[in-house]
């Protein structure tokens, strides 16, 4: 029984788990947030009575460790469907500059306000996914209010850079799909966030800074050959995270489980 979103399970998980291991049905959950939220989400006497924990960052480990073994903890990358985000297979012509940033979830609005506020000649398409945004009033900030995934892959590919001012971050889904999409990608400076994206793909910003953001927003503006090379680097790394490619360690994980006991007890011990 595998558990995909452990933080919003919490309120029915533990009781589902002590069903399932009284069935002998082993349990896998994946959880997705911060540390610093997963402090206030997750309780450790249930980390005890999953049989494997699957993290989508790194970054995630320092959290679970003193509560789960390791031998118990696998990290899997989060992936993209590169098929359905897809670079644009028409060349752009000379035409206004234009950033999108998409989702809700950790996102620092106050800095994006900020940024679009001081590069007005800036087209910044904004995907709030139906969330609200301190982004009234702003002549160069188009909202794009409850699309459909297509219309969503669409401006993916109008777009020259995806814009990422991130308060923390594990997975983030906005960056496969603008990478899937060949954007290069200016992004809050986070550790998760070069698990998935390398140096090559795209502009970090140290600390959320506006000036950072704005400085990276116009070399990108100015250097169109530097642009496009960024977004050709971070298409290939969103190949790489192709959910086809990622298959394999979902079955090995599986295959795993299925050779061993509930909590690492193996089959010999009569546990099976």
């Amino acid at each position: 029984m595998h558990f995909l979103d452990g933080e919003q399970a919490r309120l029915f998980l533990l009781h589902l788990v002590r069903l399932a291991h009284l069935s002998r049905v082993k349990t896998v959950v994946t959880f997705h947030s911060p540390p610093e939220i997963l402090r206030e989400r997750v309780n450790g006497d249930l980390l005890r009575r999953v049989d494997q924990v699957v993290l989508v960052s790194p970054t995630q480990l320092p959290f679970f460790l003193p509560h789960v073994p390791e031998d118990r903890i696998d990290v899997i990358l989060h992936g993209v469907d590169i098929e359905f985000f897809s670079p644009s297979i028409l060349r752009k012509e000379a035409r206004d500059f234009r950033c999108v940033t998409v989702g809700h979830w950790l996102r620092e609005w106050n800095v994006l306000r900020r940024v679009a506020s001081a590069l007005p000649e800036v087209i910044f398409d904004v995907v709030p996914a139906g969330r609200q945004t301190d982004l009234g009033g702003l002549a160069n900030v188009h909202l794009h209010r409850d699309i459909e995934d297509a219309a969503l892959a669409e401006v993916y590919r109008s777009a020259d850079v995806l814009l990422l001012p991130l308060i923390d971050a594990t997975a983030n889904n906005a960056l496969l799909e603008g990478m899937a999409s060949g954007l290069p990608v200016v992004v809050t400076d986070l550790p998760a966030v070069r698990a998935y994206l390398p140096d090559c793909g795209g502009l970090f910003v140290p600390h959320n800074s506006v000036d950072g953001f704005i400085a990276a927003l116009q070399s990108l503006q100015r250097d169109t050959g530097l642009r496009h090379a960024l977004g050709r680097n971070a298409r290939a790394r969103a190949e790489q995270l192709a959910w086809p490619r990622l298959v394999p360690e979902y079955e090995a994980l599986y295959r795993g489980m299925l050779a061993r006991g509930p909590l690492g007890h193996s089959r010999e011990e009569g546990t099976e």
